[in-house]
């Protein structure tokens, strides 16, 4: 079955809200298409049909601004990702699971106002600022732009999900795009929307996912996200109950056609993954890279939390990629920040996975030197999770071996370190200190500050290190080939409003070895300012889990040969102190506060419940018990060997309820 379609007077209603979006913009583009005696009787025909649709309220400034960045919150994460069938067992526990496809298009949000109204749409960028797409979204035939559901006015959604080209649509554009897979984004990214709307008027999107949003007073227009246990009295305690809730809203779920199912937690141990299989080879009008195994418990689910990179209730299973073989031309090299070479080949072109491949990931130096990779050299390559193309093995090799550079770009020499290649020059070299300038950049998200543009700011030395960012005026970006007066004093704002950097942002954008986001965000958390972490020492970095002695040396070693650019930093920018050490100190009182609790035996409630609970108020989960244990929560007596240590050592037993008590006590000063 095809995904859902629109009734006919749907249709109707979204055609006619694509012609007149389309006559508006021409219109305040100076190009006018039609009388305004005859837009008029369209506006009059759609507000016939839905009174309150949104494209009878934008007008045309807001319809122009498209590159605008949105605020994700919460973050638009990725999934963690499996080809073996038997970790899905595993992942399932036996849990109600609900089985979807992840369908292969670009991932979109949509939020409705409190009238049920599409207000805006942004693509899922980096996770944490996409960049808005209202204008092409209002062009999509098959999307609900006016909600009707019984909270109109108390609470507002955001509807996730995938953008995507249904494939019995795509033979009548395959002369415009290279690929299924480009498409959608590609048409995405054409900035004249009356140039796509043939497009966007056959894109269908895949919900997966709703948020719900109330103001949180009547005078703020800040608003606050339900989350589950509150959620679950506006649409349901699962998941199924979201998609089935979308659904009814006009949202294509998967539920119709069968991709979508809910699996009982007593199916799966045997059967889930010839069912996963089994999914892989249902007709479909779209394509996928693998399918979304997610928990249906929702409260569990928000329980289990996120790690930076995905939630932990969700699982993405895949099949093993495509493979082709192809011809290297020629191998390419760069130097990174860190200074070392990176080598990527480029291959006569070939069609993998459903996009056209010329370049593919060449790992490093002895990867290439052990597999015998060079120009003329037949190789196998894949996508990695179908996005990254890499070479992962040798068919026939080339008559000559690859000459590996003996210099850097700058002009010294290149040293080997393991299976890699590094230039010697540590404190000025051209190629790297490129990279690390356009690495801080694109930390901080400076809006407008392209790769292309900081490089143009560097060949005309405007640009030598981070610190000069923020002593660049209007008049030098001007001078630049590109910008107007308008662009160079967007361009010059946008630099000056970064001038406050969160702690943990400031130590990832300076490039420090062992120094990405994650990390830093420990590094933050632990010391909050950056005084204190300027003067931490290797004893003390070493303490926190995860910091071995090999991380905590090349994090502080790095971190003072970047004092020269921190010092010039600090001359124009502030670092904003972190508070996450407050907040925990907050809890210093709490008779729960840096105790070590074990837990065992059934719950009334998923134990991730009392884990994500016992953490907040600071105390330590641990998985055994031991002399350092202070309490192990168990409902009943018993033989488990948990319960036999801690009646051995002495530790106090509580049960369920006694650690609620305990856990709603408030700290003492």
């Amino acid at each position: 079955m095809n995904p859902k379609q629109p009734v006919p007077q749907e249709i109707k209603t979204e055609s006619l809200a694509s012609q007149i979006l389309l006559y508006k913009e021409l219109y305040y583009l100076g190009r006018a298409a039609i009388s305004d005696e005859a837009y008029d009787e369209l506006e009059n025909q759609l507000r016939r049909l839905d009174p309150n649709h949104p494209a009878l309220s934008f007008v045309g400034y807001k319809l122009k601004d498209s590159a605008a960045k949105v605020l994700h919150r919460p973050l638009m994460l990725s999934l963690a990702k499996s080809y073996e069938p038997s970790d899905l067992a595993t992942f399932a526990a036996g849990r109600d699971l609900v089985l979807s496809d992840k369908v292969d298009g670009m991932a979109l949000s949509l939020e409705y106002d409190f009238s049920g109204r599409l207000f805006r749409a942004s693509t899922r960028g980096n996770g944490q600022l996409g960049e808005d797409v209202t204008r092409h979204v209002m062009h999509v035939l098959s999307l609900p732009k006016h909600l009707q559901f019984e909270l109109i006015g108390s609470v507002r959604f955001e509807v996730r999900g995938e953008m995507y080209f249904p494939t019995g649509e795509f033979p009548r554009f395959s002369e415009r795009f290279d690929s299924y897979r480009n498409a959608v984004p590609g048409t995405f990214g054409r900035k004249e929307v009356d140039e796509a709307i043939d497009v966007l008027n056959v894109l269908r999107f895949r919900a997966y996912d709703v948020l719900a949003f109330c103001k949180q007073n009547d005078v703020t227009a800040e608003h606050v996200l339900l989350n589950a246990d509150e959620f679950s009295r506006v649409l349901g305690k699962t998941y199924f109950e979201k998609l089935k809730w979308m659904e009814r809203l006009g949202f294509d779920t998967g539920l119709p056609e069968g991709t979508t199912q809910l699996i009982s937690g007593q199916h799966q141990m045997d059967a889930l993954a010839e069912t996963a299989l089994a999914a892989f080879k249902q007709n479909r009008d779209h394509q996928i890279d693998g399918l979304v195994l997610r928990l249906n418990d929702e409260m569990l689910f928000e329980a289990l939390g996120a790690t930076s990179h995905h939630p932990r209730g969700s699982l993405a299973f895949k099949q093993e990629s495509e493979v082709a073989i192809t011809e290297i031309l020629q191998i390419e090299t760069s130097i990174g920040r860190s200074g070392k070479m990176t080598f990527r080949a480029q291959v006569k072109p070939v069609q993998l996975s459903g996009a056209v491949i010329s370049y593919a990931t060449l790992h490093n130096a002895e990867f290439i030197r052990t597999g015998g990779y060079a120009p003329g050299a037949l190789v196998r390559i894949t996508r990695s999770g179908e996005v990254i193309p890499s070479i992962i093995g040798l068919e026939k090799p080339a008559e000559k071996e690859f000459q590996f550079p003996q210099t850097c770009p700058c002009g010294y020499l290149l040293t080997a370190s393991g299976p890699d290649l590094y230039c010697s020059q540590s404190i000025s070299c051209a190629p790297k200190d490129q990279e690390s300038l356009l690495y801080f950049v694109q930390t901080l998200e400076i809006i407008g500050l392209s790769e292309k543009t900081t490089t143009k700011l560097r060949e005309t030395g405007l640009l030598k290190t981070p610190a000069d960012l923020f002593t660049l005026r209007v008049e030098d970006v001007i001078q630049l080939e590109g910008f107007a007066l308008k662009s160079a004093v967007n361009l010059v704002a946008a630099i000056q409003a970064k001038k406050k950097i969160p702690l943990a942002t400031f130590l990832a954008s300076l490039g420090l070895k062992r120094g990405g986001i994650v990390k830093c965000r420990e590094v933050a958390a632990r010391f909050s300012t950056l005084d204190r972490v300027l003067a931490a020492t290797a004893d003390e970095l070493s303490q926190e889990k995860g910091w071995a002695e090999k991380s905590t040396a090349d994090f502080l070693e790095s971190l003072q040969m970047r004092r020269p650019w921190i010092d010039e930093l600090l001359k124009h920018v502030s670092v904003v102190e972190d508070t996450s050490l407050q907040e925990r100190a907050s809890f210093a009182g709490h008779p729960l506060f840096e105790k070590n609790i074990c837990i065992t035996g059934a719950l009334s409630q998923p134990r991730e419940i009392y884990v994500r609970k016992l953490e907040t108020v600071g105390a330590k989960v641990v998985s055994s018990v031991s002399s350092k244990t202070h309490y192990l929560v168990c409902n009943e007596e018993s033989g488990s060997s948990k319960f036999v240590q801690a009646k051995k050592l002495g530790i106090p037993v509580m049960s369920e309820a006694e650690l609620n008590t305990m856990l709603s006590s408030a700290p003492t000063e």
